[in-house]
């Protein structure tokens, strides 16, 4: 069984394919379409090119019978049928569909509604399966904090869960709300709008993430990143080379060619000793390090799964996705133990 690399397809593109949410905002969208889960105690796995789900000791309780599938949210997983690829959702409880397949392409649930497309444009349906907001949109994104990202004739703008459009779509590209604000671009430099679509933040960033733990990772024109809090001030000044969003208290940044993490304060909490670095999930962060090889540390920095992947995800409700070359996908615990055995 191979177990499906996680996508978090956060983003539904009203022409049946995913839209791309840039960092801070979700997940890019793309990619093979399919999201490994965990959320909801079941992880999706591959068997003879169709997608099921195992449980978090392995077995196997949904039959692989589906083409894709997406991270499990709300309580409700999204599948693809495997000769129409049309889109419903899955009770991850009952492991039941709760949603019979009929959407051309799916969203995740966030706010109780998820986005889906009908007749090549996006529109909200809730755990019912009843869409709510009318396909009107030619992209739109998972709701967050009230709000949802859509698009229209180009450019992005927010709703409500009503429906209303609570921001006119005017901006070329577009983050997440979190914490009360959003990243945006008319075109050139990012800032960050409040609820309104007021500036609280001008622009004057080249790149941004959201807002996390009351920092938003930022990067100037000179490549530099550094950290702001709502107002726009500095929170950590600019000096890192890569910067992640905060998480579990800590945040990863590239000093020189090597990466580490800070706390909130800027203090070194693990030294810059790695070739890349992923963020904290489940108090573990993946790390690659000699051999471009990726293994597990936890917050001390200690190394606690030591690295012999070629590929590793967050870990999500105890297991994570792995790739062993040579072997194939599979689950591992947070020692490092396979759960499922590899297979491609």
């Amino acid at each position: 069984m191979r177990p499906i690399r996680r996508l978090a397809a956060a983003c539904l593109a009203a022409v049946a394919v995913l839209a791309a949410c840039a960092p801070g905002g979700g997940p890019v969208g793309g990619g093979d379409g399919t999201g490994g889960g965990g959320g909801e105690g079941l992880f999706a796995v591959r068997r003879g090119g169709r997608v099921g789900f195992v449980d978090g000791d392995g077995n196997l309780v949904v039959e692989p019978t589906f083409a894709y599938s997406l991270e499990p949210s709300e309580g409700l997983i999204g599948v693809a049928t495997f000769d129409d690829e049309l889109w419903g959702y899955l009770d991850a409880t009952s492991r039941e569909m709760a949603i019979d397949p009929r959407f051309e392409s799916a969203g995740p649930f966030s706010d109780g509604l998820a986005a889906v497309a009908i007749g090549g444009l996006a529109g909200y349906a809730d755990t019912n399966g009843e869409v709510v907001v009318a396909p009107t949109w030619e992209a739109a994104r998972r709701f967050s904090e009230g709000l949802a990202a859509v698009r229209h004739q180009g450019r992005w703008g927010w709703i409500d869960r009503s429906g209303t459009v609570a921001i006119q779509p005017r901006f070329a590209a577009t983050r997440d709300f979190a914490e009360g604000l959003a990243g945006a671009t008319t075109g050139g430099p990012w800032g960050f709008v409040d609820r309104e679509g007021a500036w609280a933040v001008e622009p004057r960033f080249a790149e941004v993430y959201s807002f996390s733990e009351d920092k938003a990772a930022v990067r100037l024109d000179d490549g530099t990143w550094g950290f702001v809090d709502a107002s726009g001030a500095w929170a950590l000044e600019p000096g890192y080379y890569g910067a992640l969003p905060f998480s579990d208290g800590l945040a990863g940044v590239r000093v020189g060619a090597r990466w580490g993490f800070v706390d909130g304060a800027g203090a070194v909490a693990i030294e810059p000793a790695w070739g890349a670095v992923k963020s904290f999930s489940d108090g573990l962060a993946a790390v690659r390090g000699p051999d471009d090889l990726w293994g597990y540390v936890d917050r001390r920095g200690e190394v606690v799964v030591p690295p012999r992947f070629v590929r590793a995800e967050p870990f999500v409700g105890g297991l994570a996705a792995v790739e062993i070359d040579g072997e194939g996908f599979t689950l591992i615990d947070r020692e490092g133990r396979l759960v499922v055995e590899p297979s491609y």
